[in-house]
C-alpha cells in the first residue's frame, strides 16, 4: 500500500513552503519456488520448495522545505531550508515447504534464511543564493546528515542438495551510525545574455540501504549476498561550466572531476559446488577510493537551415580509475584499473524534424563505450552473460497529434538490430506503437 500527501505555497512572497511525506507498506508478498529445477527428464523440479516473504517490509519518507526572500522576490538572496526524516524496514524470510506449490504461508516453518533490519537517516540542511551583482551568483550551503542501521538479523543454514537443513546459523548484526556534514558551493557569471561561466563543488554522502546490509536472497539463479560491514561512501565532486546561449539553441562545454572515499560498488562472481553445478553471486563491498574526471559538450540548435529542423547531441568522455583497494585479495592490484560499469565514451545525436504542430520525426543514435564489471578489469569476453558491451544503437520516432485530445507515436528503436549485452542480452530491433487520449 502506498501513501503520499504534499502541501506547499506559491505565493513569491517573502516566504513559500513545501510539505511532503510517503509511505510504503508491503501487506502481502510471497513467492512460493521448487527447490531445484534441472533439464532432467519428468517434471525437472522437485517436489519441495521454499516461500520468500516480503510482508512487513515498509519505507517512509518526509521533507519540509521553506524559501524566504528577505528583500522580496526579486532581491539579492533567497534562503532555502529543509529538515528530512527517512525509515527504511526489511523483513525477508524465507521457509521451506514440502510441496512448493500448496503451501501455508509459513512453509512446513523451517526457516532457510531470513534478512531483518532497519535504517534510518535525519537531516537538515540550508542554503543562500546571493546575487552579489546582478550578474554574479553565489550559492553556499550545507547539509547535515545522522544515519543510523539498526536492528540487524541474518539466519543462514546450510543445506542437502535435497533441501534438508543440516546447520543454522543466527547472528545479531552490529549498529552503524554515521554523523557528516556535506558542504556545497556554486559561482555564476553572467558576462551579458549569451554567455555564462559556472563553477561548482559540493561533498554528499551515499549510505548503505537496508537490503544491501542485510538482505541474502536468490532471484532468477543470481544470490544477493548482504554485507552488514557496509561503510557511507563519501564524494567530492566539481565542475566548470561554459555555456553560450542564442536565441534558437545552446552550446555547453562541462570539465568535471569526481572523487569517492570507501565507493560502494556491487562485484559479481561464478561459483561453482562440489556437484560442479554454477551460480552467479553479487556482493557490494567498500573500494578504499576512485577517481573520476573528464569532459562533455552538448548542444542543440532549432530551425538548422530549414524551419522546424532540430539538432541536438552531446558527447562525453570519463577516465575512471581505482586510486586505493588495500582490501582487495586477488593475484594481481586493481590499481589503475578502470571503475566499474563506467564506460569511457558515451555519446548521443539526434534529428528532429516538426514540419506543423501535429506532426515530430526523429532520427536519434546512442553509443557507449565497452564498460567492465569486475574490479580487475578481466571480464573482456564480449556477447556473454555478465559482459557490458558497447553499442551503437539508432532509434526512429514519428510522434502525432491526431486531435486535440487524442495522441499517438509509432516507432522503431535499435533500428540496424544491433546485438548487445549488458549483463543480459539487451533487446534488438523493436516495433513500439503508442496512443495517448487526454481529457
Amino acid at each position: 500500500m502506498s501513501n503520499a500527501v504534499s502541501l506547499k505555497s506559491d505565493t513569491k512572497g517573502v516566504f513559500d513552503f513545501d510539505l511532503a511525506a510517503s509511505s510504503y507498506n508491503y501487506l502481502q508478498d510471497i513467492q512460493v519456488s521448487p527447490y531445484t529445477v534441472s533439464p532432467s527428464p519428468g517434471l525437472g523440479y522437485s517436489l519441495n520448495g521454499k516461500v520468500t516473504r516480503m510482508d512487513g517490509t515498509n519505507w517512509q519518507n518526509a521533507d519540509a522545505k521553506g524559501i524566504w526572500r528577505p528583500l522580496g522576490y526579486d532581491g539579492a538572496h533567497e534562503v532555502s531550508f529543509g529538515i528530512h526524516g527517512d525509515r527504511y524496514r526489511l523483513e525477508n524470510p524465507v521457509y521451506a515447504s514440502s510441496v512448493w506449490y500448496n503451501t501455508p504461508s509459513t512453509g512446513n516453518g523451517q526457516l532457510y534464511s531470513t534478512g531483518v533490519g532497519e535504517t534510518r537517516t535525519g537531516a537538515l540542511w540550508v542554503q543562500d543564493a546571493w546575487k552579489i551583482i546582478p550578474t554574479v551568483k553565489l550559492t553556499l550551503g550545507g547539509r547535515l546528515e545522522s544515519w543510523q542501521a539498526v536492528e540487524g538479523f541474518n539466519l543462514n543454514t546450510m543445506a542437502t542438495s535435497a533441501g534438508v537443513i543440516t546447520s543454522v546459523v543466527p547472528t545479531w548484526q552490529p549498529g552503524l551510525s554515521s554523523t557528516n556534514f556535506s558542504p556545497k558551493a556554486s559561482l555564476s557569471f553572467d558576462p551579458n545574455k549569451d554567455w555564462n561561466i559556472t563553477a561548482n563543488f559540493g561533498e554528499a554522502y551515499r549510505y548503505p540501504t537496508v537490503t544491501e546490509l542485510y538482505q541474502n536472497i536468490t532471484v532468477n539463479g543470481v544470490t544477493y549476498l548482504a554485507n552488514p560491514l557496509l561503510s557511507p561512501e563519501q564524494d567530492f565532486t566539481g565542475e566548470l561550466n561554459l555555456e553560450r546561449r542564442w536565441v534558437d539553441g545552446r552550446v555547453r562545454l562541462t570539465v568535471f572531476g569526481e572523487r569517492t572515499n570507501n565507493a560502494l560498488i556491487s562485484q559479481s562472481t561464478t561459483v561453482t559446488d562440489a556437484s560442479g553445478a554454477q551460480s552467479v553471486q553479487t556482493a557490494i563491498s567498500n573500494v578504499a577510493a576512485i577517481r573520476m574526471q573528464g569532459v562533455e559538450l552538448s548542444a542543440d540548435k532549432d530551425n538548422v537551415l530549414i524551419a522546424g529542423l532540430q539538432v541536438f547531441g552531446s558527447v562525453t568522455y570519463v577516465d575512471s580509475r581505482i586510486i586505493s583497494d588495500p582490501s582487495w585479495k586477488g593475484a594481481t592490484t586493481v590499481v589503475g584499473k578502470r571503475v566499474p560499469y563506467v564506460p569511457d565514451w558515451r555519446a548521443k545525436f539526434g534529428v528532429t524534424y516538426r514540419p506543423n504542430e501535429n506532426w515530430a520525426y526523429t532520427v536519434a543514435a546512442r553509443y557507449s563505450g565497452k564498460q567492465y564489471s569486475t574490479l580487475d578489469n578481466t571480464d573482456r569476453i564480449s556477447h556473454v552473460y555478465g559482459a557490458f558491451d558497447n553499442f551503437f544503437v539508432v532509434d526512429l520516432k514519428m510522434h502525432y497529434n491526431a486531435t486535440k485530445n487524442f495522441a499517438f507515436d509509432f516507432g522503431i528503436d535499435n533500428l540496424f538490430n544491433e546485438q548487445y549485452f549488458l549483463f543480459h542480452p539487451f533487446p534488438g530491433r523493436t516495433f513500439v506503437l503508442a496512443g495517448k487520449y487526454t481529457f
